[in-house]
């Protein structure tokens, strides 16, 4: 598998939630290693890879797919309004570049007021007051409820780094597949499901019906966190390029974290401690109460500049993750449901 065109064709694919586009390439990209694949109503996509061994547990390998984007509410003159769906930073929204997805698709551009007539006094504008400049004679082939994202694109920077729009949470799934192709032909104790799913950015919906239907015995989750910058909090984030960020979490299975952690060490995977004090703000806090409860662990891509058009990842960091889930696969180190 060749990591860098993996990412390149998801995060070039529109995944706001509406748009199923994403998914259909995460489900070809999946449809590799098995041809058990399905899809639910809310647009999960499902793979089932099942071991050889007879009453094998299952082990979840989850991932969200979809991204943060707009919706068109309003259509005027050759502008549009739009409302979030999902959580984009309005600090970075004055003049940057959209694709608004009707058929075919109408490339746009956030505006912003000339620096030269702003108030000295002015107040960043929020979502509702600002418009996408499309252009007067292109408006008759959008309507409202049309999604909008950002304008795809995927630079290759130094040191093994890409910068891309929705890197969060394409990178987990990159993650997930590449797991997928470091295990593939061998004998394995356990089943793999996989899932990537959808409205992770509007409240982890996708996870818990996934995790309902699929009912696994334990799940891994692959998801984003902060990468430090010199005006970041460093107490908050990890560091980019030094691999893995295993989670620590009251809601977080704590055999587990522990099994992972041992495998990183014996098997010299690069890793870092993300600790949180309650929930983690990903689909594991939902997995992990879903039904009777899944017995679930966090890994996460560290990731710059995060719900904006250019975030940025190291590839070896989503090696990393991949390596130290196929080491977890490997082992069959599930633990007992009560």
């Amino acid at each position: 598998m060749n990591l860098k065109t993996v990412l390149r064709d998801l995060c070039c694919a529109c995944g706001v939630n509406g748009c199923s586009e994403a998914a259909d390439i995460a489900s070809a990209l999946l449809s590799q290693y098995t041809s058990d694949i399905q899809r639910d109503a809310l647009g999960n996509v499902w793979g089932m890879i099942p071991s050889a061994e007879k009453d094998a547990p299952t082990v979840l390998l989850e991932a969200h797919i979809d991204e943060i984007g707009f919706v068109v509410t309003q259509i005027e003159d050759g502008f549009l309004r739009v409302s979030a769906c999902g959580g984009a930073d309005n600090r970075v929204l004055s003049a940057a570049p959209v694709t608004v997805q009707c058929d075919p698709p109408i490339n746009g551009v956030f505006g912003v007021i000339p620096a030269h007539l702003a108030k000295e006094d002015a107040q960043l504008p929020e979502l509702t007051d600002r418009v996408i400049d499309i252009g007067r004679h292109q408006t008759a082939s959008v309507t409202v409820g049309t999604r909008v994202s950002f304008r795809p694109h995927f630079e290759e920077l130094l040191n093994d780094r890409v910068c891309a729009k929705a890197l969060d949470n394409r990178a987990g799934v990159a993650a997930v597949l590449q797991t997928l192709d470091l295990l593939e032909g061998q004998a394995l104790p356990v089943n793999i499901a996989v899932a990537f799913c959808t409205q992770e950015e509007l409240g982890l919906r996708g996870a818990k019906t996934a995790a309902f239907s699929l009912c696994p015995d334990a799940a891994l989750v692959v998801d984003v966190s902060f990468a430090h910058t010199p005006d970041a909090d460093r107490t908050q984030c990890g560091v980019l390029g030094k691999g893995v960020m295993l989670g620590m979490a009251p809601i977080l299975n704590r055999d587990m974290t522990k099994a992972l952690h041992r495998l990183a060490e014996e098997e010299k995977i690069p890793y870092q401690w993300e600790v949180t004090g309650g929930t983690t703000g990903t689909d594991a806090d939902v997995m992990s109460i879903t039904a009777s409860g899944i017995p679930t662990a966090l890994l996460s891509v560290p990731l710059r500049y995060m719900h904006t058009p250019t975030e940025v990842i190291s590839l070896s960091d989503v090696e990393s993750t991949a390596r130290l889930m196929a080491a977890y696969i490997r082992k069959g180190e599930v633990p007992a449901r009560a």
